[in-house]
This record gives structure tokens, sequence and C-alpha cells, in this order.
């Protein structure tokens, strides 16, 4: 049995495990009693990049993170396991309250690297029990693992170790949160170029709980700093620092793993303070990982809301913040209302602001207020007027972004329908925990959302964290209502269409509300049994051999279809007037998902196809979703996404991404030329995110796939386009905008005045 516990910390182990090398460094160390050669590498484990790999890819990153629905399935620093030796890695990993599923894996999700529990094992998994995982290669398959985080901010040490089996390591989880029981028992030091090399208490890493110690350092201008971390254990200085003849310039956001004996660490920083971080397991540790990152204020990116409309704005993306001031100003006659939100834990660190007159005003949040480390942001709100708007139709295509609307125009060799609007502009995707982060330089790439916070973020007007539907995360984890409940309330009738089941992230994010995207029985019975959205025209969804949708759609009273014959054929029993909204409509398609526009392999293999079985094509369920939802005198609302863009984008599929984004392009000219016979409906048109860092290389004539590249298979937070029609279209117009203003802009349109 594998035991954690000050296992691999003595330094008696460190002789064994770091190799000798030629001491080229010529700095002084004080109390110079080190008789050991700076360490010329540091063994990277089992998983490390074979040969075959750094041929293909000489800057690959081998290193296993642990990947979820917490991080947005992304690899960033704060998730890295560190390889300790002997087969074992070790990770600290705060996860909120909440329901997650994750796996451990390497950045490019290769292979080798890509370990979680077998598909014939329990996939949940909990804190102090061993899991045997099993590695995705060559006959080897693996499923997810799901794990629950009851309260507040929890700390676990995931430790994995390899020692016995690469293809079956194990993983042991241990909650340490409230105790550490590897506390250092001597102090670990910053020295550097602003200590004159030397230790001072103002420079000691102090304890923060669950093996993370921190110190703070101010610049009061631009410069260059190199450092290392000390401590004195047994008489001897462990000086920890880069490998021999390998300089690490650690980046702000980043971190590296430092090893005893070592050189200097290097770091550009700018005027202002910063946190270094580090993760110590116990005393004498083989490799310690550090990092650093700016004391910063993060406001957000600029926003759009109509008089009397209020919206939310937070200080997500803020580091290392004690607290919050803010302040509006306005050029214009603009009275600004600030409230604190009482959803979140610390109320002050997000605000409701309301403005009673159209103009713009400007946000300016300070962190940190009269401390040296004091920091602001800021940025602007346009306050608009809007016409009254009846009908409101939104339409996502998921990961859509610039990249994949070229590669298919370049394909179709004329303009597509969507990139015909007049009034068009972009939005902010990143989410609660990735918002400020976005921005770093090589690392900004690993902090992007996913569909569940961008989803959300549109349907509810509130930043949330990546995994979750339409709840306070961050926050006290309560529901937010939704555009769909609004327009509810309001004597709508409101639905969605979508080309995944029914509650995948998007959709769900306007009609449930969940902790964890992947819990698709609990969505289905917040959908069907508590929302109830008059129309859904989706897929279907299997759990444990049960199609969840179907069951929960009958049993809540919906007439429910299952192709489009009987669709064709329950519609001619729905009466041509619902002004009470009580038509309740699902059709249901597909055996488990929708398959492809163009079938993949698979699909192919179990004759699912769009033909085999008689599912209507996305642009023929928005014109039956409109056809419904317009019977209601009072209006609609209605979200259609074209979901398997993404799905394709995700495995580099260029053909079925086209053919995906196209038939969207279709379902968007269906429902504007439907919209400009009238005067009284407004038509959005965006993405959540853009998947796959697509971009054109080379076009090669109509119906030829063009040449492309594909950064990776994840998602990335470039800003994505948006375009609109019909009433109210003009607000969106050559505006940069965040997310959020999704919501606000169909709040305000369906709520303006006569």
């Amino acid at each position: 049995m594998f035991k954690t516990k000050n296992l691999f910390f003595s330094v008696s182990t460190i002789s064994l495990l770091v190799l000798a090398g030629c001491n080229s460094n010529d700095k002084e160390y004080i109390d110079r009693e080190v008789d050991r050669e700076i360490a010329d590498s540091i063994d990277t484990g089992p998983y490390a990049c074979s040969s075959e790999e750094i041929d293909d890819n000489p800057g690959k990153d081998c290193r296993l993170y642990i990947k979820g629905s917490m991080n947005s399935w992304s690899a960033r620093p704060d998730a890295q396991l560190h390889y300790q030796g002997e087969g074992a890695h070790i990770a600290l990993f705060s996860m909120e309250s909440g329901s997650y599923s994750f796996k451990i894996s390497d950045p490019q999700w290769s292979d080798q690297r890509d370990l979680a529990i077998a598909q014939s094992a329990d996939n949940s998994v909990s804190v102090d029990t061993i899991y045997e995982l099993q590695r995705k290669y060559d006959e080897f398959e693996n499923q997810n693992m799901d794990i629950v985080v009851n309260g507040q901010e929890q700390v676990f040490r995931f430790t994995l170790d390899a020692s016995v089996s690469t293809d079956n390591p194990t993983l042991y989880i241990e909650n340490i949160t409230e105790q550490d029981v590897d506390n250092l028992s001597t102090p670990m030091y910053l020295v550097g170029s602003f200590t004159d090399w030397e230790q001072h208490d103002d420079y000691v890493f102090k304890y923060i709980g669950a093996g993370n110690y921190q110190v703070k350092v101010s610049f009061a201008q631009q410069t260059d700093i190199q450092f290392n971390i000390t401590q004195e254990l047994d008489d001897k200085l462990l000086t920890y620092g880069s490998l021999k003849n390998q300089l690490v310039d650690l980046k702000e956001g980043a971190s590296a793993l430092t090893t005893y004996p070592g050189g200097l660490i290097h770091a550009s920083v700018e005027a202002g303070s910063y946190i270094v971080g580090i993760s110590v397991l116990g005393d004498g540790q083989i490799g310690v990982p550090v990092s650093i990152a700016k004391v910063n204020a993060v406001s957000g990116y600029n926003k759009l809301t109509t008089i009397d409309n209020p919206i939310s704005i937070g200080a997500d993306g803020s580091t290392f913040a004690q607290s919050y001031e803010w302040e509006t100003s306005s050029d214009d006659a603009v009275n600004v209302s600030l409230e604190d939100d009482d959803k979140q834990l610390d109320s002050t660190s997000r605000q409701i602001a309301t403005a009673d007159e159209q103009g713009n005003y400007k946000v300016t949040l300070t962190i940190n207020k009269e401390l040296d480390s004091q920091s602001t942001d800021s940025h602007d709100v346009d306050v608009v007027s809007m016409e009254k708007t009846k009908n409101v139709i939104l339409m996502i295509g998921d990961g859509m972004g610039y990249g994949q609307i070229n590669v298919t125009r370049a394909y179709k060799g004329e303009t597509l329908f969507l990139e015909s609007g007049i009034h068009q502009g972009q939005i902010n995707t990143a989410s609660a925990d990735t918002l400020g982060h976005e921005h770093l330089a090589g690392l900004g790439e690993h902090y992007y959302t996913d569909s569940a916070a961008a989803a959300s973020a549109m349907a509810t007007g509130y930043k949330v964290n990546s995994g979750v539907i339409s709840q306070a995360i961050p926050g006290d984890g309560s529901d937010l209502k939704t555009i769909l409940e609004s327009a509810q309330k309001m004597g709508k009738s409101v639905g969605v269409v979508a080309t995944s089941h029914c509650v995948h992230a998007t959709p769900a994010a306007f009609t449930a509300h969940g902790q964890n995207r992947n819990d698709f029985t609990q969505l289905s019975q917040s959908m069907f049994y508590d929302v109830q959205p008059n129309v859904a025209l989706c897929g279907s969804k299997q759990v444990d051999n049960i199609d969840v949708i179907s069951r929960d759609a009958a049993a809540n009273n919906y007439i429910v279809v299952r192709n489009h014959t009987d669709l064709m054929t329950k519609m001619d029993d729905l009466p041509i007037n619902d002004p009470n909204a009580e038509i309740k409509f699902a059709g249901i398609f597909g055996i488990d998902e929708i398959p492809y526009v163009v079938p993949s392999d698979s699909q192919e293999a179990n004759d699912w196809s769009y033909e085999s079985l008689d599912i209507p094509q996305i642009e023929r369920m928005t014109e039956i979703a409109i056809d419904i939802l317009s019977r209601n005198p009072n209006g609609f609302f209605l979200m259609v996404e074209g979901s398997q863009i993404d799905f394709a984008a995700h495995i580099n599929d260029e053909k079925r991404m086209i053919h995906e984004t196209l038939k969207f392009d279709d379902s968007v000219k269906h429902a504007v030329d439907w919209s400009v016979q009238r005067d009284d409906t407004m038509v959005i048109v965006t993405a959540d995110h853009e998947t796959g860092g697509l971009a054109l290389i080379k076009t090669n004539g109509a119906g030829n796939i063009p040449d492309v590249s594909w950064k990776w298979g994840s998602h990335t937070n470039v800003p994505v386009p948006m375009m609109a029609w019909g009433l109210n279209s003009d607000v969106v117009h050559a505006r940069s905008i965040d997310n959020t203003s999704i919501h606000s802009i169909m709040f305000g349109a369906m709520t303006a005045a006569q």
C-alpha cells in the first residue's frame, strides 16, 4: 500500500535521486556548506516524453495535470502534478463546493498520459481511498472520474503512484484543508538580488494552509530579478533553484519545479507587489514548485446595458485581494447606484450596478487600498435605450470562432449568411475562474471558459465558474434566474433547440440549474420538473441505459416525439393560439445524442444518421420552434445552438466542423428571414467560445476542404463574433463587450417601455 507521509523528503533520499554535475554558477551562497554540485537534471518520472514524441514536437509538455470540469479541462499551473521520485507525483489542488469530473493527463491528452478509472470500474472517487487507474494506451481504455466536494473551498493532496505499474498507477486523494501533517519544521526563505542574498524575516515563507507558503515582494519599478529558495536543515543550507545550465525564467502565473542544489531563478517584474508561492510537503523535499503572481485588480471587460437594468460587476480574476472598493464616474448626467452582491461570500467583491439615464460611465475597482499592494482597474459601461421587443431569438454556434467562419466560407466559396448582418461586434468569453488570467503571456491559453460558464453568463448576466450551470458559484450556490425564466414571468413562451442532447451545457444553462454540467440526471429533472420550457427540440441522453430526457419530459405531461414524422403528426394537434403558454412540446431525437450531419465512422457502423433516424435538421427544428412559440400573442424567447461545431473542432475534424457550421448558418437564415418580415423581433448570433485554435491557411476552391492549422483540441480564450438583426440590432455594432452583456441586451429589449 502506498503511503504519502514523509516518504520522499529526507536529504539522503535526495542524494540518491538528483544527479550531480559541474557548478557553473559563480554566485556566492551564504554560509556556503553545500558539498554537492548543482544538479543537472530532475527525474521527470515514468511518464516523461518519449524520444519519438520529442522528435515530432521538441517543445511538447509531457507533465501531468489534473484536468476536469472544475478548470475547463485545461492544464493550468496550479493543477500540475510534481514528480517526487520513485514513481510518485503529488499535487496540492483546491476545489470549491460542487460535483466534478476529471482525469489526469498532459496538456495534449496524449494516450500515454491519459489516466483515469478503468471502463469497468465505478468512476466515483472519494478521499482516503486508494484507486487503481488505467492508462488510455494501446488496448487500455478509461473513463472520467467523478468527485463531490462539500462545503466551502477544500484543498486536496493528489498522490499518483506509478512505482509498480505505469499502465495501472494508483491514485490517493486526501482532504488537507483543516490540517497539514507535513508542515515544515524549519523555515524557508526567499533570497535574491532584492535581499542582497541574505535571509531576512521579511522574506520568510509564511504558511497559508495545506502545504502552501507565500511571501510578498514589492518593486518600485520594472526590473529583472534573480533569486533562490533556501532552507537550513541538519546544519546544511539547502538552496533550491534552477538546474545546471538550464535557466529558469519564471513567468507570472507559471509554476516551475526547483531542485536542491540549484542555481539562479530569473524573473522580469513590473512595478507593484508580487506573491511568490511554494508548495512544500515536508522538510528536504526533492523538488519545490515555485510560482510568482502579481497582486492585481481585474474589473472585467466593457459592458452594455439599458436604463434601470441592474448588471453584475465583479472582481473575478483579481489576485490576492484583501479588500474591494468600487467607484463610478461619468461625464454625462448618469447616476449610478452600486449595491453589494449578497450571493458572494465577500459581498463587496461583486456589485450590482444600476444607471438611471442613457450614457456612459466608468467603473473603477481598487483592491488593497492604502496598502503597498494597492492595485486598480476599470472598464466602461454603455447605457443605451431600446425599443420594446416582443420576440428574442439567440443563436449560438458552439465553438464557432472567426476561424470556423473563415474556413467554412472558403469551403462554400461564398460568404455565409450569418456574415451578412449590418450590425456586428464581438464578445469576450472568460469565465469567473479564468478572467484576468487569459492575458498572461504563454499561460493564458490554458485559462479558457467552457460552454457551461459561457452559456450561463449569457443566460443570467453573471460570471460563474467553469462547469457550473446557472448557479452562483463562486458564491452561495443559489440559482441564478435565466433570461428564459424571466421571459416566462412576462407571459412569453420559451424554448430551446440544440443539436446536442437537451441538457448539454449550453441548452441546460438556459433551462436548468446545477453545480455540475455532467450530472445529466439532475439537470434533466431541473429542466422538465422545475423550469419547464414550452419547447425543447434536441437530442436524447442515456444515463445507466435510461433516456433520462424523454423519461422526465413524459413524466411532466410533455408531448414527446422521437422523430420528424411523429413531430409533424403531433404538430397538427396543437392549438393555433397559446396565450397562456400552455403548450409543452419535446422533440427528443437520436439514440444517445444526435449524430453529425456527416456521420462519423462509428455512427455509420450503427446506421445512425439524420436520414435513418428520421431527425429534422437544425433549420427545420428552428422553423418548428418558431412556429409553436409564436402562437403566444405575448411573444417568445428562443435559444438555438449549433452544438456539434464544437464537437468536431475538439477532435480537429475539419470536414464535419464545416458541415455543422453550414447547417447552423441555414438555421440563422431561416430565423432572420422570419424576423425581418416583422417589426417586433430581435435575432442575435454569437458563439460561447472558440474551439481548437483553428486558422485558415489556404483556400482550395469551392467544395474542397481548405488547408488549415489547429492549435489543439481544447477551447481557446479569443473573442468571438456577434451579429444582430431586427429590432435594436444596432446596439451591438462595433462593440467589444463582455459575454454577460448578451443577457443585458435581451432583458433590456424585452422590458423596454413602449
